[in-house]
């Protein structure tokens, strides 16, 4: 199934979540017409199908965390709940007609390049095997739930879950519960927990810094104007991009920025924490070493009596008890906010490339692409959001819109020059790379402090370095050169 002269080539995307919508969106409004979505679930929407969790909302502002090409003018409030960003998304697959290109409950197992068809074979969980030119991976970076292997853990007799794969069936009323971790998903979820449980013993590693959230709703008449005043829902989608855009200034490890904003964020907390959870509470660290989290009642959740905070490691799990070193505490239930695997790209699928080459085994000691959407040694692969595209300020899909564009118009230079295959060099990666690697050295994440940006040996494997301005002009205009076409 090679690129015959005058045809668009065939492509299969991984993922119909976000990055998988816009990317099909996108490609069928520039007139690719061979499309297939492959998804695992029953449903698009990706994270925020599996995040179903009490009070599970974005962190970036609703206006900016949506299609540019596909506006919403209802959202409800300025930070989004999940039912809602979840419907925007179904909506999206409705309104654009996608969902008949998806195939739902589909796992891809592996994909493998065909060197002498030039095109991937991709094999499913229930061993069917499809065909494309092109294979897009649009499974992001938090789509593996991460859950401590924790001595005794399948000993618990109780009920227990990860944030992402939340039990709506069990009723937490008037139960004692742990929380083992306090990362962004529980930053949300706490507050509701602590509604329903008798008593709370939330086990915290290291302590996080909390910008206060204030959300509002969007009054009746600011959506009349951003339905009928020209331009109005797009300058105010502008104006918060520039809001969050500026922040990045405050991403530098040491910067006077970074130093105002430390000051500015421990007035803030300490208003809502007493003296003597201070130490326990307030972190040490300079704000955005670790994902800086929005809350405006996380706080004056986890000081209430009711709630326990415990700083000791959990060292197991009993039959009715998650244990340290020195205590026990019994529980009903215990929920893991401990986010995912986030440096993991693509697992637990295989990719085998030119000379039978295994992604993971060419990423062993870290991922290595162009921008993020293509690793060389294999052709007519591509990914969204892929290594070194996060951000820690402004909204992702900026960045995959970007990503989305890039891909096309690489997809494009394919059809002009009549080629079957597309393969970024090696020299391109190795000094995009390099030049990324150095600029991250001297950013925040970078700090003394662990995060999920890095990998086991602490080099920066998700985040972008800069504002997602700098990427989206390095996005603009593809270099070729940085490519072989034949």
């Amino acid at each position: 199934m090679s690129v015959d002269e005058g045809r668009n080539p065939s492509v299969i995307i991984i993922g119909a979540g976000m990055s998988g919508l816009c990317l099909a969106i996108q490609l069928r409004e520039a007139g690719f017409t061979s499309i297939t979505l492959l998804e695992k679930s029953p449903e698009v929407g990706g994270t925020w199908l599996d995040n179903s969790y009490p009070n599970a909302g974005c962190d970036v502002p609703s206006f900016l965390y949506s299609f540019s090409f596909a506006p919403n003018h209802e959202w409800s409030m300025k930070y989004a709940r999940q039912p809602e960003i979840l419907d925007y998304l179904k909506n999206c697959a409705d309104h654009f007609d996608v969902r008949r290109l998806i195939r739902f409950g589909t796992a891809v197992k592996s994909a493998k390049y065909d060197e002498q068809a030039t095109s991937w074979k991709v094999q499913t969980e229930s061993g069917e095997e499809l065909v494309a030119d092109i294979l897009v991976s649009a499974v992001g970076q938090l789509n593996r739930p991460q859950i401590p292997d924790i001595p005794g853990i399948d000993e618990f007799q109780g009920q227990a879950w990860h944030s992402a794969r939340w039990n709506h069936q069990y009723d937490l009323t008037g139960k004692t519960v742990a929380i083992i971790g306090n990362g962004a998903s529980a930053i949300q979820f706490v507050p509701e927990v602590a509604k329903l449980a008798a008593r709370i013993h939330l086990f915290q590693r290291t302590p996080s810094w909390i910008h206060p959230l204030n959300n509002y709703r969007y009054p009746a008449w600011a959506k009349w104007c951003f339905r009928n005043v020209p331009y109005a829902s797009k300058l105010h989608r502008l104006w918060i991009f520039l809001m969050c855009e500026w922040r990045i200034i405050a991403f530098r490890e040491g910067s006077l920025a970074n130093r105002i904003y430390r000051w500015w964020l421990k007035r803030q907390m300490k208003k809502h924490i007493p003296e003597s959870l201070r130490e326990t509470l307030i972190p040490d660290y300079a704000p955005g070493c670790k994902r800086i989290l929005l809350s405006s009642n996380f706080l004056q959740t986890v000081t209430q009596e009711k709630v326990e905070i415990i700083t000791e490691p959990v060292a197991s799990l009993s039959r009715d008890s998650v244990c340290t070193d020195s205590r026990s505490v019994r529980v009903d239930a215990v929920i893991f906010g401990t986010g995912f695997d986030s440096v993991g790209f693509l697992q637990p699928m295989q990719i085998v490339g030119r000379n039978s080459a295994e992604l993971h085994e060419s990423w062993a000691q870290r991922p290595r692409t162009l921008l993020g959407v293509a690793t060389p040694g294999f052709p007519n692969f591509f990914l969204l959001y892929g290594p070194n595209t996060n951000l820690g300020h402004n909204s992702i899909i900026f960045m995959v819109e970007q990503q989305v564009r890039y891909i096309i118009q690489c997809l494009q230079r394919m059809k002009q020059q009549r080629c079957t295959e597309v393969e970024v060099t090696a020299a391109a990666v190795e000094d995009y790379d390099k030049d990324v690697q150095e600029r991250l050295a001297t950013s925040v994440w970078a700090g003394d402090c662990s995060n999920w940006y890095k990998s086991a040996d602490g080099v920066i494997v998700n985040n972008w370095w800069g504002s997602a301005g700098a990427y989206a002009r390095q996005m603009r205009e593809p270099d070729f050169s940085a490519f072989h076409f034949r």
